[in-house]
């Protein structure tokens, strides 16, 4: 009788054990005390629970009451800001409908990609989403998903900052006044920029896992980098902590848990480990700012919009005579101007052989850097892309041995040759089965120009990346490909040519360019291509024109003949 009363009492433990959850938390002890009164009494179905397989705090985020605990207590129970600032932090769900711009009048197969994002309050707008612009960028559906939360809220992309890689999401569900303080989230403070060695923490969510991920590392430099985004050179900061798929638009704090920096890219380089790159609070902040005085628009960082030689060489500063200054014997640095882009604002200012020594103040060196803070020195750029549009930057310049000061108002420059179009459908006219389009950093990407050698002319056209913008809306307009037509024949095999004339009119844009055409009344259209692709040379006749190409819109399922910009970015 005893040894049967003794197999019940562990009959009962078992019980109790299969009837947990294989994840709960209990007590042994409680388990086994239930046990041993259950052989006298029904089994209890109430379970202690210490926290030792199962969190003992109580759900929904309530907290216990510190001022109830010792201080050794506190010690042990997590800062109430700290949890505030891992709930600010979200993960982004994005649908990608990225154009084909070799194929502009259709987009590629769709993609999705999670990545980081965080509350922040942005004076002006009220509480929003700050990620990257890559993480949204053509997104057609964006949803945001709170930490510990199964629902995910609708996202509108506000405004997006390529330059910087930096955007801002409204969430109406998630920041609704309707909504009681408990739901509120928490909007993250912005911080200064960090010194080196300073300890960092880069919150988010990376590949590897579904929950929110902490890493910690150091401010390992601080510098001028391109922003792979859109090829901007503007400050980032450099950090030994792992940066993964993910992290993106991930907030990296200080032990004061003020953000510090935005979690943007990485190097993909098998031999070099521990390196990611963040958005730095200073130009977070500028990019705020700059949305803040434009009614939530961006606009973007300025440039002086120069071209200029280094004068490390000592012949090259003698010739300049920068070693004798109105007799005296002091000896003077800067940068000497070679060439200025006519829509910038130095233009008519500045003169080619200038030697920029100080721009409001701050030295120049003759490798182009200015003093940053102690022992720190950053490229002249990184002063310029902190002022905004409509700002005058004094210049001390070094002018036929002569020094003096120039007032140079300061803009963003708009490029020949595009890196973005600002998530918008990329331009395109068909003419007879002609496909023209304007020359963009992404055509030249998804034609591999970047790569391994690929034709001439892609080499050719890969060359006027960095030519100047002459007046506001040129564009490089490209011969794409030809959809062969009865029409067309004998041309059917020309492709990526530059089209520089049609009826002997210089072309200056895709705009022009369908202008021509339409008011065209002669019997036949010409179209000539630089005579570095061999001077190439299309006849066709204009009666033949709109029937070709209506004919081919139909045959390849195209809507629109035509697609222009709507900006000038």
């Amino acid at each position: 009788m005893a040894l049967a009363r003794q197999q019940s009492c562990f009959a009962a433990i078992a019980a109790a054990l299969w009837m947990i959850p294989s994840a709960s938390a209990f007590s042994i002890s409680s388990i086994g005390k239930q046990a041993h009164n259950s052989c006298a009494h029904p089994l209890k179905a109430t379970i202690e629970r210490d926290g030792l397989f199962w969190p003992s705090s109580p759900p929904n985020d309530e907290r216990i009451d510190r001022s109830t605990n010792s201080e050794e207590d506190h010690d042990e129970l997590f800062d109430e800001e700290e949890y505030q600032t891992l709930d600010a932090v979200v993960k982004i769900y994005a649908t990608h409908s990225d154009p084909d711009f070799l194929i502009p009048w259709q987009k590629r197969h769709q993609t999705t990609s999670t990545s980081s994002g965080f509350v922040i309050d942005v004076p002006g707008l009220g509480l929003r989403v700050m990620t990257n612009a890559h993480s949204v960028e053509y997104g057609s559906v964006v949803q945001v998903q709170r930490r510990g939360d199964d629902e995910k809220h609708a996202a509108i992309v506000e405004a997006v900052g390529n330059e910087c890689d930096l955007a801002l999401l409204r969430v109406d569900s998630l920041f609704s006044p309707q909504n009681d303080d408990q739901f509120q989230p928490f909007a993250m403070p912005i911080g200064s920029l960090p010194m080196l060695q300073d300890d960092v923490e880069v919150i988010g969510y990376p590949a590897g896992g579904d929950s929110l991920c902490v890493t910690k590392g150091v401010v390992s430099r601080i510098e001028m980098q391109e922003y792979a985004q859109a090829g901007a050179r503007l400050l980032a900061m450099q950090i030994d902590a792992a940066i993964n798929p993910g992290n993106s638009g991930g907030p990296v704090v200080n032990d004061e848990l003020e953000v510090v920096g935005v979690a943007f890219q990485g190097i993909d380089e098998e031999s070099i480990e521990n390196v990611g790159y963040v958005v730095p609070a200073s130009v977070v902040r500028h990019f705020l700012e700059d949305v803040r005085r434009n009614n939530g628009k961006y606009t973007g960082f300025c440039q002086l919009g120069i071209e200029v030689s280094f004068l490390e060489n000592k012949a090259y500063r003698k010739f300049l005579k920068m070693d004798n200054l109105d007799g005296e014997n002091k000896r003077i640095s800067g940068v000497c101007v070679r060439r200025i882009q006519p829509t910038a604002g130095a233009y008519g200012i500045l003169k080619s052989m200038d030697v920029v020594m100080a721009v409001d103040g701050i030295p120049v060196g003759n490798d182009g850097k200015i003093p940053f803070r102690r022992g720190e020195r950053v490229d002249l750029g990184c002063y310029i892309s902190s002022l905004f549009p409509g700002d005058v930057a004094t210049a001390t310049i070094f002018r036929d041995g002569k020094e003096m000061e120039v007032s140079i108002p300061v803009s963003p420059i708009k490029h020949l040759v595009p890196s973005h179009y600002n998530n918008k459908p990329p331009p395109y006219l068909i003419c007879s089965g002609f496909v023209f389009t304007a020359l963009s950093v992404p055509y030249l990407d998804a034609k591999g120009a970047w790569d391994d050698f690929y034709t001439e002319d892609v080499s050719y056209l890969l060359g006027l990346v960095h030519a100047p913008l002459k007046e506001k809306g040129d564009e490089v307009v490209v011969l794409a490909q030809v959809l062969a037509h009865e029409a067309n024949l004998g041309y059917e095999h020309l492709i990526d040519l530059h089209l520089l004339k049609f009826n002997g009119v210089e072309v200056k844009s895709l705009g022009h360019l369908n202008d021509l055409i339409s008011e065209n009344e002669e019997q036949f259209m010409t179209f000539e291509f630089d005579k570095k692709e061999g001077g190439r040379l299309i006849v066709m006749e204009r009666a033949l024109c709109e029937q070709a190409t209506e004919d081919v819109c139909k045959e390849h399922s195209i809507g629109s003949h035509y697609v222009l910009r709507t900006d000038t970015v």
